[in-house]
């Protein structure tokens, strides 16, 4: 519930703002802003919201986290109140509509007076900066129904009839030490609106069973792949006993080698390709063989790091159930506004670590570009759909490595996915090195010519795209092609 009238009235009462000076202004989500304010000695935070049905403004105990990266409304309010000082703070005619007046120095040392209006309409709240002159500079919402846009004429709401009978309202009875906007200040803080301490730690915690969810099943790939690996010996073997020749049989549609395995003292049965010759079926053993001694490394490695995202995805859990100050849980989950903001990428474009192998996505020409100038080496692998506009993808290569054919078939379909080609579910791609691509002189951006490269016809299911995505411990995003 928002705020009344009359909790308006006695929150303006017990701190006035009159005589403050605005030292800053912070933007904690898209629906609020702090002022930052000194006087008395001392420096206070002011809380204003306009979040549905927790509307209100009020002192903060302790200041809010602050913003990592520029907000539209937040860098226009320091531009123009930011050194100004608080001539007035009123509700207007009991319509929760609060006008703090603020005069600040202009260019040439002329005073310059700007209106800040406070609308705290449940579902309908804003804030407005407005000129001296009634010209609305700036809103927290643009709202061109309502005509609150900048460079229009800002339209005060008309005012009640004082003739015509009202209801009254009372200050809410709310238990708690403190003054009223104190106990406001904790009861919107643990359980009102979407920035509420609840609100946000049920969004923490689904969030938290999500990522536990996907780093769980990946373990579970990695530790069957890890038992499957350390038994690469056992395949050098079964190669060398399938060497030394076998009886065919077949059982349920499957063909068996039945032989003597001179290196347990037993026989055996061993499932083999019934149209290879035995030379033939021990190298199919033989490759899994090198396949997992070369793979059981990365194996290891990779297990080691996803234990470790889990150990870090529990820490972090824990210290968002630690903090008490909603605003600081907000700026950890980057809910609404500043607290929805993303981390700046380390690349500027799709990057995922996929099975031990680096992964570039370019889905634009800027992004292809992008990763062609700064990230693309000699001997990296670059795929692109054949006959189709798409992205570029890239695939890093590892010294003394060759790309392993999962990580190959993914990066192709990743390719094909975001491209033109996705609707057919498969296709054609060019496929080669990044030293043999040269660039279009005067073309589109990122445009190349690929030489020596080879063909690889590829198909994909949604299926198989999510698995690459939850794999690499990454969220599908959509394409900008």
């Amino acid at each position: 519930m928002s705020l009344n009238c009359e909790e308006i009235d006695l929150i303006l009462k017990e701190f006035p703002l009159k005589g403050l000076k605005i030292q800053n202004i912070f933007q904690p989500s898209y629906d609020s802003i702090v002022l930052e304010l000194y006087g008395h000695g001392a420096l206070h935070h002011y809380f204003i919201s306009t979040a549905h049905n927790a509307c209100r403004l009020h002192p903060l105990s302790s200041p809010p986290p602050k913003n990592e990266r520029p907000l539209r409304f937040m860098e226009l309010l320091r531009s123009r109140i930011r050194g100004g000082t608080i001539l007035s703070a009123n509700q207007i005619s009991k319509d929760r509509i609060v006008k703090i007046d603020v005069v600040r120095s202009s260019e040439d040392g002329s005073p310059l007076l700007l209106h800040l209006y406070a609308r705290l309409w449940s579902g309908a709240g804003n804030v407005l900066l407005v000129s001296d002159d009634g010209i609305i500079v700036d809103a927290l919402r643009r709202l061109p129904s309502r005509g609150e846009t900048s460079g229009a004429t800002f339209v005060f709401p008309q005012a009640r009839d004082p003739g015509l009978a009202q209801k009254t309202y009372k200050v809410r009875d709310i238990e708690g030490e403190g003054l009223f906007w104190q106990k406001i200040e904790h009861l919107y803080g643990q359980s009102s609106g979407h920035l509420s301490r609840e609100a946000l730690l049920k969004n923490a915690r689904e969030s938290y069973g999500r990522r536990k969810s996907v780093l769980e099943a990946r373990l579970l790939q990695l530790e069957a792949k890890e038992k499957e690996y350390d038994q690469s010996e056992r395949f050098r073997q079964i190669g060398d006993v399938l060497l030394a020749g076998y009886v065919t049989e077949i059982q349920a549609k499957k063909a068996f080698a039945r032989t003597f395995d001179f290196y347990e003292n037993k026989e055996i049965l061993v499932e083999i390709n019934a149209d290879a010759t035995p030379a033939q079926n021990a190298a199919i053993y033989y490759e899994k063989y090198r396949k997992a001694k070369a793979g059981i490394d990365e194996i290891r490695t990779e297990l080691s790091r996803t234990k470790s995202s889990l150990d870090q995805l529990s820490a972090w859990m824990a210290d968002i159930e630690a903090k008490q100050d909603p605003l600081a849980i907000a700026k950890e989950l980057r809910v609404g506004g500043a607290a929805r903001a993303k981390e700046r990428p380390k690349f500027p474009f799709l990057n995922l670590e996929y099975r031990g192998w680096t992964i570039f996505v370019g889905r634009s020409g800027k992004e292809n570009d992008e990763i062609l100038r700064y990230y693309a080496k000699g001997f990296d692998l670059w795929l692109h759909a054949r006959d189709y506009s798409g992205a570029y993808v890239f695939v890093k290569a590892q010294k003394n490595k060759s790309i392993p054919p999962e990580v190959l078939q993914a990066a192709a379909r990743l390719a094909l996915y975001y491209s033109k080609a996705r609707k057919n579910l498969g296709g054609d791609l060019h496929i080669t090195q990044a030293k043999n691509l040269r660039r279009v002189k005067g073309g589109p951006v990122g445009m190349v010519i690929p030489y020596l490269e080879k063909n690889l016809y590829i198909t994909f299911t949604e299926a198989q795209i999510r698995e690459i995505f939850e794999s690499a411990g990454a969220k599908e995003e959509e394409t900008r092609i």
